[in-house]
């Protein structure tokens, strides 16, 4: 059975195994940028921000929407630089909503390990304050 795509709205929405597959084939130049809704924000509101963060992405950059409305970017080459840079990008645009302090945003390195550079990249979202860019490291 495939995963749910509770938010089909444009055609580089992925699944989370579809995610962890493209991530596999960038390596070690990719990384996987996390944004983090914050918790104040009601459920039912979650997914207009990971539909904003799908809006503000390159078409060649894959986006997987994650319960709770945390979106995942692929980012292909560049590294860290090039998800910080992506990051900093979603926020300008969140900025002229007023949405920029309610959601942080992470990056880590894809390497090896797919699954590993998710969960990094949330934990780096995780230890930064609101409208801020954590990093693996």
């Amino acid at each position: 059975m495939s995963e749910p795509r509770t938010l089909s709205l444009l055609p580089w929405q992925v699944t989370l195994a579809e995610f962890i597959q493209k991530a596999g084939e960038v390596k070690e130049d990719g990384a996987c940028c996390a944004f983090i809704v914050d918790p104040s924000i009601p459920q039912a509101a979650r997914g207009g921000y990971a539909s904003l963060v799908m809006a503000y992405s390159r078409a060649d950059e894959p986006v997987c929407v994650l319960d709770g409305g945390a979106a995942l970017v692929l980012v292909r080459d560049g590294g860290i630089a090039s998800g910080k840079s992506l990051a900093e990008r979603v926020f300008v645009q969140m900025r002229r909503l007023a949405l920029d302090l309610t959601l942080t945003a992470g990056v880590a390195l894809i390497g090896d390990d797919p699954s590993q550079a998710v969960t990094a990249a949330r934990a780096a979202a995780l230890s930064v304050p609101a409208g801020q860019v954590g990093t693996e490291g």
